[in-house]
């Protein structure tokens, strides 16, 4: 048998990309402006990076016809100035969420806040009759999905969910092959990722290193279990998980409370100048209102999340999946597996990668009694493998696309953060949990 080698035409009806360049085909969320009308009145709670990086400049340069900024909050006054400042925009700024809905009165409002509060914002915006973008994770416990689930209930407002990785080419081409049958009915996922050096250590810098705000098991892990679950068409059912601490906070062998004023700069191969960090004067310039440090020191004693994690999860429709996390490896990226009864779906996606670039990057189907053959997915020109500019495009452009590309709603929000979240628990508690006895969802 053949390799498969789309043509241009094939790859761009099968992943979408075609209608990337006029939008990626969904009936928009959120999209208004000179067509449909006037623009949505749009705010941000929450000025960092990923607030201002992902949910502010991108709004400004490609839909500036659908929304108007109308507020910035943040509970570091400074911060919200600073994000103003870096987005040219002349909107006020709030350290007070309901100071500023009652000044502005946003339509609109994007949550990027620490992952513990999302939930509080997303009510409080839904009881005000606002539309709502929120960062992954939606929640961190199971009584705020509950909490989030119910107001969405009474208010019949939206909420859309930022799993932007489900809309990158190839993680659209996978959904595709497995929706075909190509590999026969699946049975089993092996799933394992890896954060290296630079990205997995920066999570223990920063306020994700408190297991208060969440984990990884509900950051970084619910884009994953978001990506199985809509890859599946499935429900976690069941979870058994392990976690350890075996690489950062007090295992390290300096200890000091951030970078810059640290003596062991010299010997610490963690070692971070933020200063020549991009954006990262949105902290440095703050850090007197809140004492907030954004460079850390990663061997900090106070470290309670766990750095080396696994996990054995069950699905509604029988698929067992074997998950872990990594966060300080010498490769960034994943490798997955689908195996099914008539062969097995099997990617490496890596980068930054001490070997060049090859056809681990490729997306290898390979058949029971047969060959293997390859796709292979050009590499988008967006965040996140591309995934970034369309799921964007799908919240605010008229666009249309077929039903597995709808946006991740406040369902597949709580479905992905309940697998963390019953993994986290099931860490502490050293036992299997299953998901019935966290939350009822239909």
């Amino acid at each position: 048998m053949a390799p498969m080698s789309p043509t241009r035409r094939d790859f761009l009806k099968t992943t979408g990309s075609a209608a990337a360049a006029a939008g990626l085909g969904v009936r928009p969320a959120f999209a208004q402006g000179a067509a449909a009308g006037p623009k949505r009145r749009y705010a941000i709670i929450g000025t960092g990076v990923r607030g201002i990086g992902m949910w502010g400049r991108p709004l400004l340069q490609r839909y500036a016809d659908n929304v108007e900024f109308v507020g910035l909050c943040d509970i570091n006054p400074k911060r919200a100035e600073l994000a103003k400042q870096a987005l040219g925009v002349s909107c006020p700024t709030f350290d007070n969420f309901e100071k500023m809905c009652d000044a502005v009165k946003p339509e609109l409002l994007t949550v990027t806040t620490v992952d513990r509060f999302h939930a509080e914002y997303i009510v409080k915006a839904l009881d005000r009759g606002i539309d709502v973008i929120t960062e992954k994770p939606m929640v961190t416990d199971e009584a705020q999905v509950k909490q989030v689930l119910d107001a969405e209930a009474r208010n019949k407002r939206k909420i859309v969910v930022g799993f932007n990785y489900r809309f990158a080419p190839k993680h659209v081409k996978i959904k595709e092959i497995l929706q075909s049958g190509e590999i026969g009915t699946v049975t089993g996922v092996d799933f394992h990722w890896y954060l290296d050096t630079t990205h997995g250590a920066d999570y223990f810098r920063r306020w994700h290193r408190l297991r208060q705000n969440g984990s990884l098991w509900t950051h970084k892990a619910t884009h994953h279990f978001d990506l199985i679950n809509w890859w599946l068409a499935a429900d976690p059912v069941e979870v058994q998980a392990y976690g350890e601490l075996s690489h950062y906070g007090a295992k390290g062998p300096f200890h000091n409370t951030n970078c810059r004023p640290c003596p062991n700069k010299g010997e610490c191969k963690f070692y971070w100048d933020i200063t020549k960090g991009r954006g990262m004067k949105l902290y440095t310039e703050a850090e007197s209102v809140d004492g907030y440090l954004r460079d850390g020191c990663v061997f900090k004693n106070d470290i309670d999340i766990w750095d080396t994690m696994s996990a054995s999860i069950r699905y509604s429709n029988n698929v067992l999946m074997s998950y872990s996390l990594n966060t300080f490896m010498p490769i960034e990226g994943y490798h997955l597996a689908f195996n099914g009864t008539k062969g097995r779906l099997e990617v490496r996606d890596y980068e930054r990668q001490p070997w060049p670039v090859n056809e681990d990057s490729d997306i290898n189907v390979i058949k029971n009694f047969g060959k293997r053959e390859k796709m292979v997915v050009p590499k988008a020109d967006s965040g996140h493998g591309g995934g970034d500019s369309r799921l964007q495009d799908l919240i605010f452009k008229k666009i249309d696309a077929p039903e597995y590309l709808r946006l991740p709603d406040s369902r597949a929000g709580a479905m992905s953060c309940l697998t963390g979240i019953a993994a986290r628990k099931s860490v502490i508690e050293k036992k299997p949990v299953k998901i019935a006895d966290l939350v009822a969802i239909s």
